[in-house]
């Protein structure tokens, strides 16, 4: 196997050396999105496709950028808006770097109006919350959706409504189907039960409840690289969350079904969008969501912070809780947010 080289010198090498990056943080945010499910495969062969087209030179430029355009789009990204800060990104790091040459970079930062820059050329402004206000919706369904508001959130979609552009919708259906499986009715409702009574949560609450019973300075470190289990990454995520101080009263979450439920929600959505199920059974399944984190949870802090660790615990990765935890504190904290207006023990 030949070594790859870290630093591309030429033109050619520098260009596929960005597009291989580019194509992989495609894939791992469209899998961020999914998750990993019953039926999960890469959609359509899109990564090999397009790394089979490196190997044999420069890629096809146009079909690369149509596919990643396909898949922020069904994650509810516009395109437009990641090249625009990618584009502000590469200017603030020229900068940077012309300042680094000259020898004015530390004069640069000591600049609030330069900090303030930097900061907005890489996304300080963190997330928000959206919203129609096209009255669409009454109390009783802006609290079912309410259900799924981490994910409208990360998606950067309307927390109040359940449309979306007719354009995305094509794109939605082939991502849950290569995703998912999801083609129609059936495979929707068999996705519905596999997330209400397995899902990612099944595993990682039989770990957790282990870790909680007998406290993580007593799980051994063979029992932590154990890959047949999730104890390692309930461990992991566990410690992160105690150390960020992210536990409401102490307490580690009983759960981290919420992970699948905030899915679950999203689910019904783009299975209705799609034309797969009617928008009472699309109400239905996020009944279903409701009623369930009901038996779970007693408040929308305790609903995210199990949001919060379920993500965290299905990737095994802090960064990831730490992603979902800015969203669940938004959502905890902004007066337009759903779960500032909806009332978590009201059917």
């Amino acid at each position: 196997m030949t070594k790859e080289k870290a630093n591309p010198q030429s033109p050619e090498e520098m260009a596929k050396a960005a597009q291989e990056a580019a194509v992989k943080a495609a894939m791992e945010q469209a899998q961020s999105m999914f998750g990993n499910i019953p039926g999960f495969q890469m959609p359509g062969g899109m990564e090999e496709q397009l790394m089979a087209q490196m190997g044999a030179g420069m890629p096809d430029m146009a079909a690369v950028q149509a596919q990643q355009e396909a898949m922020l789009k069904a994650a509810g990204i516009d395109p437009e808006t990641v090249a625009q800060a990618g584009r502000q990104n590469m200017a603030y790091a020229q900068q940077m770097m012309q300042g680094m040459m000259d020898g004015t970079l530390g004069e640069e930062l000591s600049s609030s109006d330069a900090m303030a820059q930097m900061m907005d050329a890489f996304g300080s402004d963190g997330w928000t919350i959206n919203k129609a206000d096209d009255g669409k919706l009454d109390t009783a369904q802006l609290r079912l959706l309410a259900f799924g508001a981490p994910m409208l959130v990360y998606n950067d979609e309307n927390v109040d409504s359940i449309d979306c552009p007719e354009e995305d919708v094509e794109s939605i259906r082939s991502t849950i189907e290569s995703w998912w499986n999801v083609t129609d009715r059936e495979s929707t409702l068999e996705i519905v039960k596999w997330l209400l009574e397995e899902g990612h949560h099944a595993e990682a609450d039989e770990a957790l409840e282990k870790v909680r019973k007998r406290g993580i300075e007593n799980i051994s470190q063979e029992e932590r690289d154990d890959e047949e289990s999730k104890i390692g990454d309930v461990c992991l995520i566990a410690e992160s969350m105690e150390e960020n101080g992210w536990c409401p009263g102490g307490k580690m979450p009983g759960s981290v079904i919420a992970w699948d439920l905030v899915r679950l929600v999203n689910l019904g959505r783009w299975a209705y969008l799609c034309g797969y199920v009617s928008e009472s059974e699309m109400w239905q399944i996020m009944q279903a969501a409701a009623d369930t984190a009901l038996e779970h949870f007693s408040s929308w802090e305790e609903y995210g912070m199990s949001f919060v660790m379920g993500r965290g615990v299905w990737h095994g990765d802090p960064d990831d809780s730490e992603t979902a935890y800015e969203i669940v504190s938004l959502l905890l904290e902004d007066d337009e947010s759903p779960w500032k207006k909806s009332n978590f023990n009201i059917g």
